[in-house]
């Protein structure tokens, strides 16, 4: 088997102690599941910083399947809702969508900066896109993240906006990445730009 395919098991604890323990020296040679590691790692931490918790799993006799894991990210989704209505506050909702995507292996695309390390996915059925990134400073007053995709032409699917815990992230409908060939995240003014008017702070190659 692919040591790729145990990533988001690996993020969302779904391996066997074993399995783990084999997937985390895979780490130490594969920087692009290094780097999946630290961007879905960042939204699971939004996720549980929210009031609620996912029930435990039901017992299990060896690897879960993949709807093993979707249906646990789905009861996360659910709790955390649950949990946000009984305490009167609102889940950010880009961070649920995120977590139901990543529950349905998502095709995604590595991203990174100087400081900063992320992904783009794409949804089952290219129905939505999703840009998370983590480590970037906060911006500027008056000043934020526009993300650009550059395919046969520049386009951008909108601004990144701050989680509570300093994740930026944006979540907009259809496949962004169809024809794409690379990526790119600068900062500039807060209600967005027509056109980059900086260097990359955060970029990625769609293969």
């Amino acid at each position: 088997m692919n040591p790729h395919d145990d990533l988001e098991a690996f993020v969302i604890g779904a391996l066997e102690p074993g399995e783990a323990h084999a997937f985390e020296s895979h780490l130490h040679e594969c920087s692009a599941c290094r780097d999946g590691v630290a961007s879905y790692g960042g939204v699971l931490r939004a996720l549980r910083a929210l009031p609620a918790a996912a029930p435990p799993p039901p017992p299990r006799v060896g690897r879960p399947p993949l709807g093993w894991i979707a249906a646990v990210a789905a009861a996360a989704i659910v709790g955390i809702a649950v949990g946000q209505r009984t305490m009167g506050v609102r889940p950010d909702a880009d961070v649920v969508a995120i977590a139901e995507m990543m529950a349905a292996q998502p095709r995604a695309v590595a991203l990174a900066g100087p400081s900063a390390r992320g992904t783009a996915i794409v949804g089952s059925g290219g129905t939505r896109t999703a840009f998370v990134v983590s480590g970037l400073p906060a911006p500027p007053p008056g000043r934020g993240y526009q993300v650009w995709v550059r395919g046969a032409n520049v386009r951008s699917p909108g601004m990144l906006h701050r989680t509570s815990d300093g994740l930026e992230i944006l979540v907009v409908p259809g496949d962004m990445l169809a024809g794409a060939q690379r990526i790119g995240i600068t900062i500039e003014p807060a209600g967005g730009s027509p056109a980059r008017t900086g260097p990359a702070q955060v970029s990625g190659k769609v293969s």
